[in-house]
């Protein structure tokens, strides 16, 4: 009886055991999707060997660029995405890693900052001292919902305008699918897709920086 006992204990201490094990594995893999380790950051290409481009930027914020927002429905809810201020922290962050040096003003829109690139405008004289001066802009954000997933496509666009009148384009395509069980949410899932588009920023930036450093 004794023995019948013991192997009752036994049996029933193995499977709370195992009850537990399963549980600290689904919290720990709750934690590594959520925690910022994980999330995208820019290549450092210094870490390579390339050495930030020796050039001065000056990144201008237009309002409606900072003040940019998207609206996604998922599960009947429509969700509110202020992307703007997150493109213009996270620009400003991978500009700093690609360029020797870097500084950002806002400006009131988009048309002013044109404007203040000629120079008859009274404020050109400002800009002078930069190598290139850098305007954003978002050219497309969508989402998407199906039965089983959402996900985001973006489209960010950056205009170098150098001192001597000529230009440099680039663009960064970001997208991200998320399953609806992952363990993420559509705001993180804007955020992700924000940084993959410009990680690809840095990409088109670094095979052409050829281009900067003449």
């Amino acid at each position: 009886m004794n023995s019948i006992k013991t192997v009752i204990v036994l049996f029933l201490m193995f499977t709370l055991g195992c009850a537990a094990m399963n549980g600290s594995e689904e919290r720990t893999s709750r934690k590594r999707s959520d925690s910022p380790e994980n999330i995208l950051a820019p290549v450092d290409y210094s870490q390579f060997g390339r050495p930030p481009i020796p050039v001065k930027i000056l990144l201008l914020i237009p309002s409606e660029f900072e003040r940019y927002a998207h609206v996604s429905n998922y599960e009947g809810s429509r969700i509110h995405h202020s992307l703007g201020r997150d493109a213009e922290l996270e620009l400003r962050d991978a500009f700093g890693i690609e360029f020797s040096k870097v500084e950002s003003w806002p400006v009131r829109s988009e048309a002013r900052a044109v404007e203040m690139l000629s120079p008859k405008d009274p404020e050109n004289y400002q800009l002078r001292t930069y190598d290139y001066v850098a305007i954003p802009r978002f050219i497309r954000v969508d989402s998407l919902e199906s039965n089983e997933k959402y996900g985001f496509e973006i489209d960010l666009q950056v205009e170098f305008n150098a001192r001597n009148g000529s230009s440099i384009t680039i663009k960064g395509h970001g997208e991200c699918q998320i399953g609806k069980y992952a363990q993420s949410t559509p705001e993180k899932g804007a955020v992700l897709t924000l940084q993959y588009a410009i990680s690809a920023l840095l990409d088109g930036i670094e095979k052409r920086r050829n281009l900067f450093e003449r």
